[in-house]
C-alpha cells in the first residue's frame, strides 16, 4: 500500500471542519423563527425521528451490501437507496402526523437538523480515530485525505453543503405535504442528487457543492410556493 503523508495537523483540520456545519441549523432556524414565529416542537421533533428511522431502513441494505460486493460499490447501493429510505419515510410523516403549512416547515427543518448533528458528531469522531497509529486508523486518514476532507477549503463547503441539505429537505417536506403523489419527483431526485455529489465532490468539490446549492435552492422555493399555495 502507498504511504500518504498527511499533516500532522489533521485531526485539528477534521475537528474544525466537522464543527463547520453547526452554524447551519442555527442559522436556518433564526429565520423561520423570525418569519414563523417560535417553532412547533412535536412536528420538529417527529421529522427528526423520521430521519433516524429512514437511516435504520438503510442499515439492512448497508450490511448485506457490505457482505457481498466491494466497499465502493456497496457505497454506490446504499447512495441509491437514500432517495427510497427517506423519501418514502417522508410520505408517512406528512401523511400521517403532518396537518400544516407551518408543521411540514418544523418537520422540514427537524429533518434536516438531525442530519447536521451526525455529520457533526461522526466528524468529531474520525477527528479522534485520527490521533491514532493503528493500522486501521492510518487508513482512514489516508482516505479521508484523498477525498479532500482534511483541506482547509473543506470548511465552508462543509457549511454550504449543510445548508443545501437543510434547503433540500424543508423542500421535499412541503412538497410531499402539498402534493403526496409528487414522491415520484422527490425520491428519484433524492437519489440523484446524493449519487451526484458522490462521484463529482471528488473531482471539483467548488462545482459540486455549487450545483448542490442550486438544486436545494428550486427544491425549496417550489416547495414554498406548493405548501402556501
Amino acid at each position: 500500500m502507498t504511504t500518504v503523508t498527511i499533516d500532522e495537523n489533521a485531526p485539528a483540520i477534521m475537528r474544525r471542519n466537522a464543527l463547520a456545519v453547526l452554524p447551519a441549523p442555527i442559522v436556518v432556524g433564526a429565520i423561520l423563527i423570525g418569519l414563523r414565529g417560535a417553532p412547533d416542537l412535536l412536528p420538529l421533533l417527529l421529522g427528526a425521528a423520521g430521519w433516524m428511522v429512514a437511516l435504520m431502513l438503510r442499515q439492512p441494505v448497508a450490511l448485506v451490501a457490505s457482505k457481498t460486493t466491494s466497499r465502493e460499490r456497496a457505497a454506490t447501493i446504499v447512495g441509491w437507496f437514500s432517495g427510497p429510505a427517506e423519501e418514502l419515510t417522508r410520505l408517512v410523516l406528512v401523511l400521517v402526523v403532518i396537518r400544516s403549512f407551518d408543521q411540514a416547515i418544523w418537520a422540514g427543518f427537524g429533518w434536516a437538523t438531525i442530519e447536521v448533528l451526525l455529520v457533526m458528531v461522526n466528524g468529531l469522531a474520525i477527528a479522534g480515530l485520527l490521533t491514532k497509529d493503528d493500522p486501521k486508523s492510518l487508513e482512514a486518514r489516508e482516505l479521508l485525505a484523498a477525498q479532500g476532507m482534511l483541506g482547509t477549503q473543506h470548511l465552508l463547503w462543509g457549511l454550504l453543503e449543510r445548508l443545501s441539505a437543510t434547503a433540500l429537505h424543508l423542500g421535499f417536506t412541503l412538497m410531499l405535504f402539498a402534493q403526496p403523489w409528487l414522491v415520484l419527483v422527490t425520491l428519484p431526485l433524492h437519489s440523484v442528487t446524493n449519487m451526484l455529489m458522490a462521484r463529482y465532490a471528488k473531482k471539483n468539490l467548488a462545482l459540486a457543492e455549487l450545483g448542490l446549492a442550486v438544486i436545494g435552492a428550486i427544491v425549496c422555493v417550489v416547495g414554498l410556493q406548493l405548501g402556501s399555495a
